[in-house]
């Protein structure tokens, strides 16, 4: 199993950093790699989504239900390269237009793929992408 942790202290309200993260269909605008995003279905607190990526020559979709809360999404894979994956955004206000931007997930990658990807290639793709949502946000 392997591990993403992530947090980061920004000058925004905490809204403003949730609606970037809410707005999934917005992610192939800014988040690196993601080329597309569709709604499968909407039914409050519960939303499924896909999302496309292109990483190393390869297309690569990921459907996944998410679980929305006043401040956090939880993310649980359905369908995807993963063999496991759950992830978690979370969104703490820390004083007026000041929050606390968290990302964590757990997975697991399959077999062959876990044995060659390097921890260091899933630490520099992560980073990337966690930093397009700071930015975003900004």
């Amino acid at each position: 199993m392997r591990k993403i942790n992530f947090s980061k202290s920004l000058n925004v309200s905490s809204s403003n950093a949730l609606s970037v993260v809410l707005d999934f269909n917005e992610y192939k605008n800014f988040v690196p790699g993601c080329s597309g995003a569709s709604l499968i279905k909407r039914n409050y607190p519960i939303e499924i989504g896909k999302l496309e990526f292109d990483f190393l020559g390869k297309k690569y979709f990921i459907t996944s239900e998410n679980t929305l809360n006043e401040d956090s999404i939880i993310i649980n894979q359905l369908d995807g390269p993963f063999d496991y994956f759950k992830g978690k955004w979370l969104v703490t206000e820390t004083s007026l237009n000041e929050c606390q931007i968290s990302f964590e997930a757990e997975f697991k990658l399959p077999f062959l793929l876990n044995a060659i990807t390097p921890q260091s290639l899933i630490d520099s793709i992560s980073s990337n992408i966690i930093d397009s949502f700071v930015k975003q946000v900004k």
